[in-house]
């Protein structure tokens, strides 16, 4: 009979560790480093979605300690900001709070059929509780999540979002985004040219010709790129090995999650090959200009943001045209 287990009585590295599995995926859950989900197994093809640096061994670290010195690859998630900031006279951390603290937690339903994991922190920062419930069935590829913000001060608050999976990558990777419109972060980490806006996915290269950015270059040409991609027209985003026909996608609101930030590193940064695929409740990187510019997130005292996320691991697509409410996957 098909099932669905959770094992908590084991640890990696002397980290506690929440282990859920059933005949699709194995999930490797880091409590005390930031719920980071450190392992995506799709078991069919016996490989990792996720991307784990080679150089770095997890472990946990301060709060306030720097990001990119610490990126040990996994799924983690960033809050209330990304960029290092003083604001009203608070530090805020680099990429945030989330990512480098314990977070409680408790398994609320554990049967055959279904296991509901609940984890939960709070920021030294802002008065708010962050709380997410993962759930995974027996027969089923997909993990879903509610997530849960909190307001719990008497002043508003303004703040960033992300979801933050690292992925695995080959040349025979290509990234699926609905219609879309693309900004281009930073000249000087990019190897785009010409405008500072355009549709998706092309646009003209420092070298000529046109790129793609759906499709995962060759290895023997380092080259790196970050965009927001804004104005979805549609809140999903997808990650596929069109060789293997297996990959990651995320169904989500796109009325909370309103871009879709890029961090590829095709060897290009620090000799690391990932692409992480980010949903943001904002846009831009540096959380003040965001507040400028209205396009951040806010709460209201005592108000809370809630919303479900459903993240697929699908197989038998080489490229991914939409992924519907409840984790459908229309591909070709």
């Amino acid at each position: 009979m098909p099932v669905v287990t959770v094992d908590t009585d084991w640890k990696y590295r002397g980290m506690q560790t929440i282990c859920c599995e059933n005949r699709f995926l194995r999930l490797v859950i880091l409590p005390d480093l930031g719920a980071k989900i450190l392992r995506l197994i799709h078991k069919p093809s016996d490989r990792n979605i996720l991307w784990e640096n080679p150089r770095l061994v997890p472990r946990t670290v301060p709060v306030g300690s720097s990001y990119d010195d610490n990126f040990f690859g996994g799924w983690d998630e960033l809050f209330p900001n990304d960029e290092p900031i003083t604001l009203n006279g608070e530090r805020y951390p680099d990429h945030g709070e989330l990512w480098s603290q314990p977070w409680r937690w408790r398994i609320e339903e554990n049967s055959d059929k279904e296991v509901v994991i609940h984890l939960w922190c709070f920021s030294s920062i802002l008065n708010v509780r962050v709380e997410k419930w993962l759930s995974i069935e027996a027969e089923s590829p997909i993990v879903r999540f509610h997530h849960r913000i909190q307001n719990q001060g008497h002043t508003p608050v303004d703040f960033l979002w992300k979801l933050h999976p690292a992925l695995a990558i080959s040349p025979n990777h290509r990234i699926d985004l609905p219609p879309c419109r693309v900004l281009r972060v930073d000249e000087t980490f990019s190897d785009l040219a010409g405008e500072e806006q355009f549709d998706w996915p092309h646009c003209r290269g420092k070298k000529g010709g046109r790129v793609d950015l759906r499709m995962v270059p060759a290895p023997e040409s380092p080259c790196k790129e970050f965009v927001y991609c804004t104005d979805l027209a549609d809140g999903w985003c997808a990650f596929t090995d069109t060789a293997a026909q297996v990959g990651f996608g995320l169904r989500f609101p796109k009325d909370v999650f309103r871009s879709v930030w890029l961090f590829l590193s095709y060897g290009g940064w620090r000799g690391c090959s990932t692409a992480v695929i980010e949903p943001c409740t904002a846009w831009p990187k540096e959380l003040d200009t965001s507040i400028a510019n209205g396009t951040c997130s806010h709460l209201d005292a005592g108000e809370a943001l809630e919303c479900e996320v459903e993240a697929v691991v699908y197989h038998g697509f080489r490229s991914v045209k939409e992924i519907r409410a409840g984790g459908e996957v229309i591909g070709e």
